[in-house]
């Protein structure tokens, strides 16, 4: 698969917590991501991703199933996975906004964003779908990550289509639309969650509701983030964390990880308040909530890398 440049795996694997919730598997040491992808016919493949040696190599794809996959299954997983990498972004505007800005970062108060442009950060690892994105979005909501990973697991675990090699894909809204709300309070134990999460697949199952849609580029940003609003269990919070998967950078996403980071990385004393830290950052334009987000995860990619443990939001 051809990668843009300069382009680094675990960049975007590792930009958020993703990676660490089913069916997605990292393994750091040989750097392969990997997961199940559901097809258009039905069929679960297992995808495999890693960086090849050469130079400019891009990434080699392979595929397991249960029968060999044939061309047509092939393009259409190299798509999801193009999707998930968010390989067809353009983040140039971007990485040239942070060239003009750096000049006079000490004199607006910007974080050091010259290793993002470097080493080509800022691509999100995303789901296949927009709905399992949503999902996982409203399954961080006021909670731990161990219990965000939890749920999770226990919906592909419980829902998902089988795959190859034991694998699950993750479920479809038609296979969740069918379940109980008694599913998802006692299988998958998502709380309040419950009766929203059913909801929200119903409507798209029953056809009165196209988040896929979403991804058009013809509709605003805030037009997208009124529609998001108006999913049942979506606050700001979790809103603006679906806006930065969509490719839509404006809103910060602020939670009670990312206020504390901000406090500490900043040196100050007191908490800022959040009309403070959207004029911190306002230099950045519609890049705002990817230049947040970057310096907030900076010291993920640093000589001693630390592994992101995000705590869910507020």
């Amino acid at each position: 698969m051809h990668v843009p440049s300069p382009f680094d795996l675990d960049l975007v694997v590792r930009s958020h917590g993703w990676y660490d919730l089913a069916p997605w598997s990292w393994d750091p040491g040989r750097r392969i991501l990997a997961r199940p992808l559901l097809l258009s016919g039905g069929q679960v493949v297992r995808a495999e991703l890693a960086e090849r040696v050469e130079p400019g190599g891009g990434l080699a794809l392979r595929l397991a199933s249960q029968g060999r996959p044939g061309q047509r299954q092939a393009e259409e997983a190299r798509r999801q996975l193009r999707h998930a990498l968010s390989l067809d972004e353009d983040l140039g505007p971007f990485w040239r906004r942070v060239e003009e800005l750096m000049p006079r970062r000490e004199e607006l108060g910007l974080p050091d964003l010259r290793w993002a442009v470097a080493r080509g950060a800022g691509r999100m690892l995303r789901s296949p779908t927009v709905f399992e994105d949503l999902v996982k979005m409203l399954c961080t909501t006021n909670c731990s990550w161990s219990l965000t990973r939890a749920m999770v697991g226990r919906l592909v675990e419980r829902a998902g289509a089988p795959g190859p090699l034991g694998t699950r894909a993750f479920p479809t809204p038609e296979a969740l639309a069918e379940r109980p709300v008694r599913f998802f309070r006692e299988t998958v134990r998502a709380g309040y969650r419950a009766p929203w999460l059913r909801r929200i697949a119903r409507d798209i199952a029953g056809g009165r509701l196209d988040v896929e849609a979403w991804r058009d580029p013809a509709l605003s940003e805030e037009e997208l983030y009124r529609r998001i609003l108006d999913l049942p269990g979506f606050g700001p919070y979790a809103a603006e964390g679906l806006l930065r998967l969509l490719s839509r950078h404006r809103h910060l996403s602020l939670d009670s990880w990312v206020r504390p980071k901000l406090r500490e990385l900043r040196g100050l004393s007191r908490q800022p308040t959040d009309r403070t830290i959207a004029r911190w950052f306002r230099p950045f334009g519609e890049w705002a909530g990817l230049a947040l987000w970057l310096e907030v995860t900076a010291d993920w990619f640093g000589d001693s890398p630390t592994w992101p443990a995000p705590s869910g939001g507020a």
